[in-house]
């Protein structure tokens, strides 16, 4: 360690070094920054892991602009809130981060702050800077959705209601647009019962980070299993169907359905409600 000044001279030196190094640092420092800026403004070209949507704004709510298909090469910039800027076919945006490779994507450095400034404006605490998971995240990485509850079935023609259980199982093939329900359900009642499976067809819509609303047709079939009107019968299957996640993985639904035979005219209306299991993907 340098002593300390002691006489005249050296004190005079000493403010002399001080004040000519005062703005210096004072030039430097801005170049730095600026350097610094410029790095964390650089694009990269990365490919996409999966079908992803080009939105105006970060968040599950901004419009889409358009959707990057699998595997192309888009413009990554920075990176904030598990969101990043990209641009694709002429068009700039934002897109979800985890559907372009985490080994290329740019990210903020991971150092201690104390705070930073959301898209909306807010301040936020944090221990730590990064790419955030965000509810979309936590949606997408559901593989499969389990569907497990009590079922009943009322006749537009003027038969009994009959009761039971269900059980389905949930994919999405095409993220935001198309999700594929396989379910089969059991239905009973005195003299009468009835085993019956659907395929359905449904567009999600998410209403808020822990809603989701769908609505979706596809065939039913039906085989009555005891009951003057033993047979198989098929019908035309049209849901609405309401998702609840209170937790990541663990809901609950309600899910109203109205079916129409086309052969015989024949109208029931039906309604389920149960929870939900989601599987995270592998």
């Amino acid at each position: 360690m340098r002593d300390a000044p002691h006489g005249p001279r050296e004190w005079i030196a000493a403010l002399l070094s001080a004040l000519y190094l005062a703005p210096l640092a004072g030039v430097l420092a801005p170049l730095i920054i600026c350097h610094a800026e410029a790095a964390e403004g650089q694009t990269r070209s990365i490919a996409t892991t999966r079908e992803t949507n080009l939105r105006k704004a970060p968040g599950t709510d901004g419009e889409i602009l358009t959707l990057i298909p699998k595997g192309a090469r888009a413009a990554v910039g920075d990176c904030h809130n598990g969101w990043c800027q990209v641009s694709w076919n002429g068009r700039d945006g934002y897109a979800i981060a985890r559907n372009f490779d985490a080994a290329e994507t740019p990210s903020w450095p991971r150092v201690p702050v104390a705070m930073w400034q959301t898209y909306h404006g807010s301040w936020e605490k944090a221990g730590r800077l990064g790419i955030a998971r965000t509810h979309e995240e936590r949606d997408g990485d559901r593989g499969l959705i389990l569907e497990i509850g009590a079922a009943g079935e009322w006749s537009l023609n003027g038969e009994r209601p009959n009761f039971g259980g269900m059980i389905a199982a949930e994919i999405e093939p095409i993220e935001n647009w198309l999700e594929l329900e396989f379910g089969l359900s059991t239905l009973a009642t005195a003299g009468h019962t009835e085993l019956s499976g659907d395929v359905l067809f449904k567009k999600p819509f998410r209403l808020s980070p822990t809603v989701e609303f769908m609505i979706g047709a596809g065939p039913s079939f039906s085989r009555v299993l005891s009951g003057p009107e033993r047979g198989n019968s098929w019908s035309a299957e049209f849901a609405l169907d309401w998702m609840f996640w209170p937790t990541q993985n663990i809901g609950w639904f309600i899910e109203p359905t109205w079916s129409v035979n086309p052969k015989n005219g024949q109208q029931s209306a039906a309604v389920s409600i149960g929870i939900l299991i989601g599987f995270p993907k592998r």
